[in-house]
Protein backbone atom coordinates (compact mmCIF):
# COMPACT_ATOMS: atom_id res chain seq x y z
CA UNK A 1 0.00 0.00 0.00
CA UNK A 2 1.14 3.50 -0.80
CA UNK A 3 2.50 5.91 1.75
CA UNK A 4 -0.02 8.47 2.95
CA UNK A 5 1.81 11.31 1.21
CA UNK A 6 1.40 9.55 -2.16
CA UNK A 7 -2.33 9.02 -2.00
CA UNK A 8 -4.54 11.21 -4.16
CA UNK A 9 -8.13 12.39 -4.25
CA UNK A 10 -9.11 12.13 -7.91
CA UNK A 11 -11.63 14.42 -9.62
CA UNK A 12 -13.26 13.33 -12.86
CA UNK A 13 -12.82 16.25 -15.28
CA UNK A 14 -14.92 16.32 -18.44
CA UNK A 15 -14.89 20.11 -18.93
CA UNK A 16 -18.62 20.43 -18.35
CA UNK A 17 -20.03 23.25 -16.24
CA UNK A 18 -20.63 20.86 -13.35
CA UNK A 19 -16.96 19.83 -13.38
CA UNK A 20 -16.18 22.95 -11.35
CA UNK A 21 -18.44 21.75 -8.54
CA UNK A 22 -16.63 18.39 -8.52
CA UNK A 23 -13.29 20.18 -8.28
CA UNK A 24 -14.50 22.26 -5.32
CA UNK A 25 -15.64 19.10 -3.53
CA UNK A 26 -12.41 17.32 -4.43
CA UNK A 27 -10.43 20.20 -2.99
CA UNK A 28 -12.45 20.03 0.23
CA UNK A 29 -11.94 16.25 0.54
CA UNK A 30 -8.21 16.60 -0.07
CA UNK A 31 -8.05 19.16 2.74
CA UNK A 32 -10.02 16.92 5.13
CA UNK A 33 -7.74 13.93 4.56
CA UNK A 34 -4.55 15.86 3.84
CA UNK A 35 -4.09 14.26 0.42
CA UNK A 36 -2.96 15.46 -2.97
CA UNK A 37 -5.69 16.67 -5.33
CA UNK A 38 -5.46 15.20 -8.83
CA UNK A 39 -7.59 16.38 -11.77
CA UNK A 40 -8.21 13.33 -13.93
CA UNK A 41 -9.34 13.25 -17.57
CA UNK A 42 -9.79 10.05 -19.63
CA UNK A 43 -9.67 10.63 -23.38
CA UNK A 44 -10.69 8.59 -26.40
CA UNK A 45 -8.34 6.23 -28.20
CA UNK A 46 -6.27 7.90 -30.89
CA UNK A 47 -7.38 11.40 -29.96
CA UNK A 48 -4.02 13.03 -29.29
CA UNK A 49 -5.38 16.54 -29.78
CA UNK A 50 -7.95 15.87 -27.07
CA UNK A 51 -5.17 14.85 -24.69
CA UNK A 52 -3.11 17.95 -25.40
CA UNK A 53 -6.16 20.19 -25.08
CA UNK A 54 -7.13 18.56 -21.81
CA UNK A 55 -3.62 18.92 -20.39
CA UNK A 56 -3.62 22.60 -21.30
CA UNK A 57 -7.05 23.17 -19.77
CA UNK A 58 -6.23 21.31 -16.59
CA UNK A 59 -2.95 23.19 -16.31
CA UNK A 60 -4.80 26.52 -16.36
CA UNK A 61 -7.18 25.32 -13.64
CA UNK A 62 -4.30 24.08 -11.49
CA UNK A 63 -2.43 27.39 -11.72
CA UNK A 64 -5.52 29.24 -10.51
CA UNK A 65 -6.11 26.75 -7.69
CA UNK A 66 -2.50 26.95 -6.52
CA UNK A 67 -2.79 30.73 -6.31
CA UNK A 68 -5.87 30.42 -4.11
CA UNK A 69 -4.83 27.30 -2.15
CA UNK A 70 -1.01 27.26 -1.97
CA UNK A 71 -0.91 24.66 0.81
CA UNK A 72 -2.67 21.97 -1.28
CA UNK A 73 -0.61 19.77 -3.59
CA UNK A 74 -2.40 19.64 -6.96
CA UNK A 75 -1.62 17.63 -10.09
CA UNK A 76 -3.33 16.41 -13.25
CA UNK A 77 -3.58 13.08 -15.04
CA UNK A 78 -4.75 12.20 -18.55
CA UNK A 79 -5.19 8.55 -19.54
CA UNK A 80 -6.22 6.94 -22.80
CA UNK A 81 -9.53 5.09 -22.66
CA UNK A 82 -12.98 5.43 -21.17
CA UNK A 83 -13.67 5.89 -17.47
CA UNK A 84 -14.42 2.15 -17.13
CA UNK A 85 -11.14 1.31 -18.86
CA UNK A 86 -9.03 3.60 -16.70
CA UNK A 87 -10.68 3.57 -13.27
CA UNK A 88 -8.51 0.81 -11.84
CA UNK A 89 -5.33 2.36 -13.20
CA UNK A 90 -5.94 5.51 -11.18
CA UNK A 91 -6.06 3.33 -8.05
CA UNK A 92 -3.32 0.82 -8.80
CA UNK A 93 -0.80 2.99 -10.66
CA UNK A 94 -1.57 6.51 -9.43
CA UNK A 95 -2.63 5.89 -5.81
CA UNK A 96 -6.13 7.29 -6.09
CA UNK A 97 -8.25 6.67 -2.98
CA UNK A 98 -11.50 8.21 -4.21
CA UNK A 99 -13.02 9.60 -7.41
CA UNK A 100 -15.21 12.70 -7.18
CA UNK A 101 -17.72 13.08 -10.01
CA UNK A 102 -20.64 15.36 -10.95
CA UNK A 103 -24.02 13.63 -11.12
CA UNK A 104 -24.70 14.42 -14.78
CA UNK A 105 -24.52 11.59 -17.34
CA UNK A 106 -24.70 8.93 -14.66
CA UNK A 107 -24.97 5.75 -16.74
CA UNK A 108 -21.29 5.39 -17.81
CA UNK A 109 -20.16 6.47 -14.35
CA UNK A 110 -22.26 3.82 -12.62
CA UNK A 111 -20.91 1.26 -15.09
CA UNK A 112 -17.36 2.29 -14.19
CA UNK A 113 -18.21 2.03 -10.49
CA UNK A 114 -18.94 -1.68 -11.03
CA UNK A 115 -15.24 -2.10 -11.90
CA UNK A 116 -13.76 0.25 -9.32
CA UNK A 117 -11.61 -0.50 -6.29
CA UNK A 118 -12.12 2.99 -4.87
CA UNK A 119 -15.29 4.83 -3.79
CA UNK A 120 -17.11 7.19 -6.14
CA UNK A 121 -18.35 10.43 -4.56
CA UNK A 122 -21.23 11.91 -6.58
CA UNK A 123 -21.79 15.64 -6.07
CA UNK A 124 -24.31 18.19 -7.29
CA UNK A 125 -23.59 21.84 -6.61
CA UNK A 126 -21.07 23.25 -4.18
CA UNK A 127 -22.88 25.35 -1.59
CA UNK A 128 -21.21 25.86 1.76
CA UNK A 129 -23.40 23.41 3.70
CA UNK A 130 -22.70 20.43 1.44
CA UNK A 131 -18.97 21.12 1.64
CA UNK A 132 -18.91 20.74 5.41
CA UNK A 133 -19.12 16.93 5.33
CA UNK A 134 -19.77 17.01 9.06
CA UNK A 135 -23.14 15.21 9.32
CA UNK A 136 -23.39 11.87 7.57
CA UNK A 137 -25.86 9.01 7.42
CA UNK A 138 -24.69 5.41 7.19
CA UNK A 139 -27.46 2.92 6.31
CA UNK A 140 -26.56 -0.61 7.47
CA UNK A 141 -28.17 -3.86 6.36
CA UNK A 142 -27.12 -7.54 6.40
CA UNK A 143 -24.41 -7.41 3.69
CA UNK A 144 -20.69 -7.81 4.43
CA UNK A 145 -19.87 -4.64 2.46
CA UNK A 146 -21.21 -2.63 5.43
CA UNK A 147 -17.77 -3.04 7.00
CA UNK A 148 -16.29 -1.11 4.07
CA UNK A 149 -18.90 1.65 4.18
CA UNK A 150 -18.43 1.99 7.93
CA UNK A 151 -14.68 2.28 7.48
CA UNK A 152 -15.16 5.31 5.26
CA UNK A 153 -17.61 6.77 7.76
CA UNK A 154 -14.93 6.35 10.40
CA UNK A 155 -12.46 8.32 8.26
CA UNK A 156 -14.81 11.31 8.20
CA UNK A 157 -15.38 10.94 11.93
CA UNK A 158 -11.65 10.86 12.67
CA UNK A 159 -10.33 13.47 10.29
CA UNK A 160 -13.30 15.84 10.07
CA UNK A 161 -14.96 15.24 13.45
CA UNK A 162 -18.13 14.40 11.52
CA UNK A 163 -21.26 13.28 13.37
CA UNK A 164 -22.36 9.85 12.13
CA UNK A 165 -25.92 8.53 12.22
CA UNK A 166 -26.02 4.76 11.72
CA UNK A 167 -29.41 3.55 10.52
CA UNK A 168 -29.90 -0.23 10.79
CA UNK A 169 -32.47 -2.08 8.70
CA UNK A 170 -35.44 -3.98 10.10
CA UNK A 171 -35.31 -7.45 8.56
CA UNK A 172 -38.13 -10.01 8.52
CA UNK A 173 -35.78 -12.84 7.63
CA UNK A 174 -34.22 -14.20 10.82
CA UNK A 175 -30.79 -14.96 9.32
CA UNK A 176 -30.63 -11.50 7.75
CA UNK A 177 -31.52 -9.92 11.09
CA UNK A 178 -28.66 -11.84 12.72
CA UNK A 179 -26.27 -10.41 10.13
CA UNK A 180 -27.60 -6.90 10.75
CA UNK A 181 -26.84 -7.31 14.46
CA UNK A 182 -23.35 -8.59 13.67
CA UNK A 183 -22.68 -5.64 11.37
CA UNK A 184 -23.96 -3.22 14.00
CA UNK A 185 -21.73 -4.78 16.66
CA UNK A 186 -18.68 -4.47 14.38
CA UNK A 187 -19.50 -0.83 13.62
CA UNK A 188 -20.12 -0.04 17.30
CA UNK A 189 -16.74 -1.47 18.25
CA UNK A 190 -14.98 0.36 15.42
CA UNK A 191 -16.51 3.78 15.99
CA UNK A 192 -16.50 3.68 19.78
CA UNK A 193 -12.83 2.67 19.75
CA UNK A 194 -12.06 5.67 17.53
CA UNK A 195 -14.13 7.91 19.83
CA UNK A 196 -16.09 9.49 17.01
CA UNK A 197 -19.46 11.17 17.38
CA UNK A 198 -21.99 8.43 16.50
CA UNK A 199 -25.62 7.60 17.19
CA UNK A 200 -27.43 4.37 16.28
CA UNK A 201 -31.06 4.30 15.17
CA UNK A 202 -33.39 1.53 14.01
CA UNK A 203 -34.97 1.96 10.60
CA UNK A 204 -38.59 1.18 9.83
CA UNK A 205 -37.74 -0.53 6.55
CA UNK A 206 -35.80 -3.56 5.41
CA UNK A 207 -32.70 -3.62 3.24
CA UNK A 208 -34.47 -2.72 -0.01
CA UNK A 209 -36.18 0.36 1.39
CA UNK A 210 -33.39 1.33 3.78
CA UNK A 211 -31.40 3.62 1.43
CA UNK A 212 -34.51 5.66 0.66
CA UNK A 213 -35.40 5.98 4.34
CA UNK A 214 -31.81 7.11 4.96
CA UNK A 215 -32.12 9.66 2.16
CA UNK A 216 -35.35 11.01 3.67
CA UNK A 217 -33.46 11.53 6.93
CA UNK A 218 -30.67 13.32 5.07
CA UNK A 219 -33.11 15.67 3.38
CA UNK A 220 -35.19 16.39 6.48
CA UNK A 221 -32.35 16.69 9.02
CA UNK A 222 -29.80 18.62 6.92
CA UNK A 223 -27.17 15.91 6.66
CA UNK A 224 -24.49 16.48 4.04
CA UNK A 225 -23.21 13.00 3.13
CA UNK A 226 -24.64 9.53 2.68
CA UNK A 227 -22.43 6.45 2.24
CA UNK A 228 -23.92 3.41 0.49
CA UNK A 229 -22.75 0.25 -1.28
CA UNK A 230 -23.32 -0.14 -5.00
CA UNK A 231 -25.32 -3.08 -6.33
CA UNK A 232 -23.65 -6.47 -6.09
CA UNK A 233 -26.08 -8.64 -8.06
CA UNK A 234 -27.47 -6.96 -11.18
CA UNK A 235 -30.65 -8.38 -12.69
CA UNK A 236 -32.14 -7.96 -16.15
CA UNK A 237 -34.72 -5.66 -14.59
CA UNK A 238 -31.93 -3.49 -13.15
CA UNK A 239 -30.43 -3.14 -16.61
CA UNK A 240 -33.81 -2.14 -18.01
CA UNK A 241 -35.00 0.34 -15.37
CA UNK A 242 -31.70 1.38 -13.78
CA UNK A 243 -29.78 0.40 -10.67
CA UNK A 244 -31.05 1.47 -7.24
CA UNK A 245 -27.99 3.66 -6.63
CA UNK A 246 -28.70 5.57 -9.84
CA UNK A 247 -32.20 6.42 -8.64
CA UNK A 248 -30.91 7.34 -5.19
CA UNK A 249 -28.21 9.67 -6.50
CA UNK A 250 -30.74 11.45 -8.72
CA UNK A 251 -33.14 11.88 -5.79
CA UNK A 252 -30.42 13.09 -3.42
CA UNK A 253 -30.41 16.59 -4.87
CA UNK A 254 -27.53 18.56 -3.39
CA UNK A 255 -26.51 15.87 -0.89
CA UNK A 256 -23.22 14.14 -1.82
CA UNK A 257 -23.52 10.36 -2.11
CA UNK A 258 -20.51 8.08 -1.72
CA UNK A 259 -20.87 4.66 -3.39
CA UNK A 260 -18.59 1.71 -2.69
CA UNK A 261 -18.31 -1.28 -5.00
CA UNK A 262 -18.97 -4.48 -2.98
CA UNK A 263 -17.45 -6.70 -5.67
CA UNK A 264 -13.86 -5.48 -5.34
CA UNK A 265 -11.37 -5.28 -2.50
CA UNK A 266 -11.34 -1.66 -1.39
CA UNK A 267 -8.26 0.53 -1.18
CA UNK A 268 -7.90 2.01 2.30
CA UNK A 269 -6.87 5.42 3.49
CA UNK A 270 -3.39 5.70 4.98
CA UNK A 271 -2.93 8.02 7.95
Amino acid sequence: MSRASEQRVMVFCDFSESMNDAIVHGLRISQIFNKELCLFHPYGNGKKNNKLGAQKGLGMIIRKLKDDFPSVTISSLTLKGSLSQTVNRIAEEYDGIMLVLPVENLKPKIQALQESQIPFLFVNGSDAETLRYDRLVLPVDFRKVMKDTSLWASYFGRFNQSAIEVLTSREKNASNQVMVKKNRKFIEQLLFKLQVNVVFKDAQKGSFGLPYEALDRCLSDAHNLMIIPASQHISLLDLMVGLPETKLIKQAGKIPVMCINPKRDMYILCD
